[in-house]
């Protein structure tokens, strides 16, 4: 048989890329460990580690029934509550013993209860008529504004209009039982991650778990409503096929330029309610995070981790996720709860990581000017190139002359109040080893690290570490243009 002309054809062994990449992967290989110098830990996780490993199971999250009928679950998965004089979660007795009064009388003798029972929850408790007996839930809240931004509705739309898009990708209008059961109402919850109690308008987990086929995988679902819906809620969780499936390269061009909000804030949504009440849940993304690490060939044994700066100045979020260090000095009060958590390690790793952490700020700054928006900042630099360096040197002026920020307001004022908590949090500086510049640098190209008062929280934070750092996203989210085009190059010029 005759070869044809492309049979004959002989490839050439590499491209160019193909080559590179090759000998890149073979010198990684011969390191006996690497380093990871940024990510970000809320993006860390899978859809399957969501929604499979945590959503659905009900060991993790157990229904408010569970709770309520055993004294023991109280005690184990109950809030976990800080108390700020002494530096440290109260025990667990305490914790149950504090709620169990609430939902049996609506008052406590706890002291530690006025500081967790803000004035704007008083009111809303009151305005909405709700009673710790009835409507305190142990289960997690999911709340309709989290779902909103979760399954990429515009929350623009009025709060009822809102709640019907959410039921309708929920599949609650196919029910027999939808005009009879109440799957959204006002909850009031404890916010760990806040301090604080809430009023919360949303769906428990043992709802949205039923809405998603309960504890089977998507390809085991026969009721389609049910696939879709869990379609919809894995799509929450990370960026994937409308169906749920694996993303292929044509879903991601649907992604680029649209980190926000499709990666943020959608996809961070629903991990804000999980773990904003169950703050285990959060020590859990770290272990399976350190997990992975430690797991991989060569073995990633040191690591850089972007968290948000208002997270790291709540000392009791710090002391969550200090829990792994190899260091016991370092480790706080939450280790000595590891017992109540079976899917939290109770031994080191088989390769120690050392981690260290970024203190996150977003880039996101008001509009600078009322005829483009955020996201037209390409089209603003290539019409106005001279307005947009004027922004640019007058930021540089006031910052050379100490005087206050005009456009990077938001982010200096979070880094006082992180410098205000770290006085009180023990061993900031061996764990914070930097700064990260966070978010869609395509609609906000300025860089707030240049006002002064970074500057000088930066020189300040060399005198105790000489290696503390900047990180600086850049160019990520731009979409592919013609590097020859103007605008495209004062856009990267900034």
């Amino acid at each position: 048989m005759t070869e044809t002309p492309i049979q004959t054809r002989k490839r050439a062994k590499y491209t160019e890329n193909e080559w590179s990449t090759d000998n890149l992967l073979k010198y990684f290989s011969t390191k006996e460990s690497l380093d990871d110098l940024h990510t970000h830990l809320l993006g860390m996780g899978n859809a399957e580690f969501w929604v499979e490993n945590i959503l659905i199971d009900r060991r993790k999250l157990p229904t408010q029934n569970d709770f309520i009928s055993s004294e023991l679950l109280r005690c184990q998965l109950g809030p976990l509550v800080w108390d700020s004089g002494e530096s440290k979660f109260i025990v667990p007795e305490r914790a149950r013993k504090l709620f169990d009064d609430l939902r049996s009388s609506g008052t406590t003798e706890e002291k530690l209860y006025e500081e967790l029972a803000k004035e704007d929850f008083k009111k809303k408790k009151k305005h909405h008529g709700l009673l710790f007996q009835e409507n305190f839930s142990y289960d997690v809240i999911f709340s309709l504004d989290n779902l909103v931004k979760g399954l990429g509705l515009k929350k623009d739309d009025s709060g009822e209009i809102n709640q019907g898009k959410v039921e309708e990708k929920l599949g609650i209008h196919t029910r027999s039982d939808w005009t009879k059961r109440v799957f959204f109402k006002h909850w009031i919850i404890f916010n760990a991650r806040y301090q604080e109690l809430q009023v919360v308008y949303g769906i428990k987990a043992e709802d949205l778990r039923t809405l998603i086929g309960v504890e089977k995988k998507i390809e085991e679902l026969t009721d389609p409503v049910q696939r879709n819906t869990r379609a919809h809620i894995i799509n929450a969780f990370s960026m994937m096929n409308a169906d749920g499936t694996e993303p292929r390269s044509v879903d991601f061009h649907s992604f680029r330029g649209a980190f926000t909000p499709e990666f943020y804030p959608r996809r961070f949504a629903l991990k804000d309610s999980l773990y904003e009440q169950r703050l285990d849940l959060l020590a859990y993304l770290l272990f399976h995070v350190l997990d992975r690490y430690s797991k991989c060939s060569p073995a990633i044994k040191y690591c850089e981790i972007s968290v948000g700066c208002d997270d790291l100045r709540r000392a009791w979020v710090f002391d969550v996720l200090t829990t792994f260090s190899h260091e016991p000095k370092y480790r706080g009060s939450f280790e000595d709860l590891f017992n109540n958590f079976p899917w939290l390690p109770t031994r080191q790793f088989e390769q120690r990581v050392i981690y260290r952490f970024l203190a996150g700020f977003r880039r996101s700054i008001p509009p600078i000017i009322d005829a483009y928006s955020a996201d037209e900042a390409v089209a603003f630099l290539s019409e106005l190139p001279h307005y947009a360096i004027h922004v640019m040197l007058r930021e540089l002026y006031l910052s050379n002359n100490k005087r206050p920020t005009i456009i990077f307001k938001e982010q200096v004022q979070k880094l006082q109040d992180m410098k205000v908590a770290i006085d009180k949090i023990p061993h900031f500086y061996d764990w914070v080893v930097g700064l990260d510049l966070c978010g869609d640098e395509l609609g906000h190209p300025y860089c707030a690290f240049l006002a002064h008062e970074f500057i000088g929280f930066v020189q300040e934070s060399r005198e105790k570490n000489p290696n503390f750092g900047l990180r600086i996203h850049a160019g990520e989210n731009v979409p592919f243009v013609r590097p020859e085009l103007p605008g495209y190059r004062l856009f990267v010029a900034h």
